[in-house]
């Protein structure tokens, strides 16, 4: 068999518990935080676009508009992925803090729900309402995660990924919570194989 590569071994449980609210803190950075949303067409091509995206508890939300292409592909498939990349340079220019989330994607269509939402975003943003106008209807696309991967937090080459999702309860309103259970991703350290042992 031949050599092993081990220089990327998953940092263990302590490290996420320790680092789970910088973790989440940078989730929530709208200003130096770059956001990525990939979809796929039916073809099964990948295609991905810069978004605005936000937290809800650790469900991440972006609005659409009924005649995007990007609603398009989450209608036929709800698969889809985000890309959080830290624009803050670090020592190579190649590695900048990033965060990987894999997802099931649902589209929340009913309008007094988006406008919640959409009133939201402006308090918090103060950019207005940013909806295209009245030849588009806006949707809020709600991501619960499978899987997230976590890079510089946790020392070069030593990402915390979050897996086990069983503890996450969607949330109970469309707009942003602050009262959640930020442990709900952590694993249970006595159940938990530290892959660099």
């Amino acid at each position: 068999m031949g050599k092993k590569y081990d220089a990327e071994k998953e940092a263990n449980a302590s490290e996420a518990i320790k680092n789970i609210n910088a973790i989440h803190s940078f989730m929530t950075d709208w200003d130096n935080v770059a956001k990525y949303l990939l979809t796929y067409r039916k073809n099964g091509q990948p295609r991905m676009r810069p978004v605005n995206a936000y937290m809800n508890g650790w469900y991440v939300q972006s609005v659409t508009q009924d005649l995007h292409l990007k609603t398009t592909h989450i209608r036929n498939n709800e698969n889809v992925a985000y890309l959080f990349s830290g624009m803050t340079p670090r020592e190579r220019g190649n590695d900048p803090v990033n965060i990987f989330i894999e997802g099931t994607a649902e589209l929340i269509e009913d309008q007094e729900q988006v406008f919640q939402f959409l009133d939201w975003r402006e308090s918090v943003t103060k950019t207005g309402l940013n909806t295209p106008g009245d030849d588009y209807t806006p949707f809020v696309i709600q991501v619960r995660p499978r899987y997230i991967r976590v890079e510089g937090f946790s020392g070069r080459r030593h990402p915390v990924i979050f897996r086990d999702f069983s503890k996450l309860v969607k949330p109970d309103s469309i707009i942003p919570q602050e009262n959640f259970d930020i442990a709900s991703v952590i694993p249970e350290i006595g159940n938990y194989k530290d892959p660099r042992s």
